[in-house]
């Protein structure tokens, strides 16, 4: 069972879990509001935003089979 959120702003524990989650499924437009007020005051949140961002966008970068199990490299 999820807490339901307390207030406006959320803590960073919550945002932490809205950037993990958001990488998998459209946040709600009260999630991205809660998340982009908490982002504009902490730069901790605002880091790991964008180092979630980094990683998803390298692993987007490898082909799809690059690191499969059984699979020769040239």
């Amino acid at each position: 069972m999820q807490k339901k959120p307390r207030g406006l702003k959320p803590t960073c524990r919550e945002v932490h879990r809205l950037v993990s989650e958001g990488m998998d499924r459209e946040l709600s437009t009260v999630e991205r509001i809660r998340m982009r007020l908490h982002l504009m005051v902490c730069g901790a949140c605002t880091r790991f935003n964008g180092q979630m961002g980094l990683l998803r966008r390298a692993m987007r970068s490898f082909p799809p089979d690059a690191g499969a199990p059984g699979r020769e490299r040239p």
